[in-house]
């Protein structure tokens, strides 16, 4: 079986090994966006939504959550990122030059189209509030400007962006992501066709995120096999050679049944499929990594990520980044810390 050494620098090595290593966090690295309706509007109640579940997609009148996911080293703690609502010029010019040094706040509630960019927020998780189903302008994109040194300021990521010519944005995060708007007929009035949706379309569970409990976590030390069950926030104490195996444990309605039609008109057949699930893995400190890397699969074929701790023994973070192959997400992390200090 093929190991690798997760270097947190440039070593050198046999030139059948990769001298970097995408799962290794050695500067602040952007791992996604998640997005919630934490207040469900009118039209949510046309919808099925399972208990205790939030929505992965948003609709007018909802009141959602944006939080921002970032891996930053040990003891690094970045300023808040800016977030704005990029109109449609906006999001043409904007890697070609764009001045949004005086944006004004956005309105509340929040237009689902806008004719200028505004300014929604500068935490990591903000709450915005949406208008009705119907606006004049189009729709807009997120926008998230940020920074990837606690010594830069999100505000001096923003005079970069927005000078001519355009500064050093080098250490700067600039992010854009189409707000998750509904795309599938459930009944809305404001979506086309959606009435003649058919029936088990109309009553299928609406996409919402999968819900991790915890991780299952396989630790052999020598010819001793130990299988842990570990809730998320706690630890896992680990020895120099432990090999170490994890798999995220999920709710048991994760995985959701949906319909796809083979035709945008509802005229040809309907397929039913349950969702397959995927997960992306990264470390704080160096490892002796087996794989996989990145993974998708059914629920229930998911494989397990398995790593060896190396000759230094320090604290460590696994960051996992799990997604399902519609609009659900989860962002999750478990530490591995040095048996003498559990």
């Amino acid at each position: 079986m093929t190991r690798w050494l997760l270097p947190l620098g440039i070593l050198v090595v046999p030139a059948c090994v990769p001298a970097e290593y995408d799962w290794v966090v050695v500067d602040a690295r952007f791992r996604g966006l998640l997005v919630e309706v934490v207040e469900p509007g009118g039209y949510s109640s046309l919808l099925n939504v399972p208990p205790d579940r939030r929505r992965a997609f948003i609709l007018p009148l909802d009141t959602v959550e944006l939080e921002w996911k970032v891996a930053v080293s040990p003891g690094m703690e970045l300023p808040p990122p800016i977030w704005i609502a990029c109109s449609s010029q906006c999001s043409s010019s904007l890697w070609s030059g764009v001045d949004l040094s005086d944006l004004q706040d956005c309105p509340d509630p929040m237009p689902i189209g806008i004719a200028d960019s505004c300014r929604l927020g500068d935490d990591p998780r903000i709450r915005v509030r949406l208008g009705g189903a119907y606006a004049p302008d189009p729709g807009f994109t997120l926008l998230l400007i940020g920074s990837r040194r606690p010594d830069l300021t999100s505000e001096t990521c923003l005079e970069r962006v927005s000078a001519s010519p355009r500064g050093e944005v080098a250490p700067c995060f600039i992010i854009t992501r189409t707000p998750p708007f509904s795309d599938t007929p459930l009944g809305l009035p404001f979506l086309p066709g959606s009435v003649e949706a058919p029936p088990e379309v109309l009553a299928q569970e609406a996409d919402t995120h999968p819900t991790v409990l915890g991780f299952t976590v396989t630790r052999e030390r020598g010819d001793v096999r130990q299988d842990l069950v570990i809730d998320l926030g706690d630890a896992v104490p680990v020895r120099r050679g432990d090999r170490i195996t994890v798999a995220p444990r999920f709710a048991a309605d994760a995985a959701q049944e949906y319909w796809k039609v083979s035709s945008g008109d509802w005229s040809g057949w309907l397929d039913q499929r349950i969702e397959m699930f995927g997960y992306e893995p990264s470390f704080s400190e160096p490892v002796l990594f087996e794989g996989p890397v990145s993974v998708s699969a059914s629920l229930d074929k998911l494989p397990p990520l398995t790593f060896v701790v190396p000759h230094d023994v320090v604290p460590t973070t696994l960051w996992l980044d799990i997604f399902d192959d519609r609009q659900g997400r989860a962002f999750v992390e478990l530490q591995f810390v040095p048996e003498d200090e559990a």
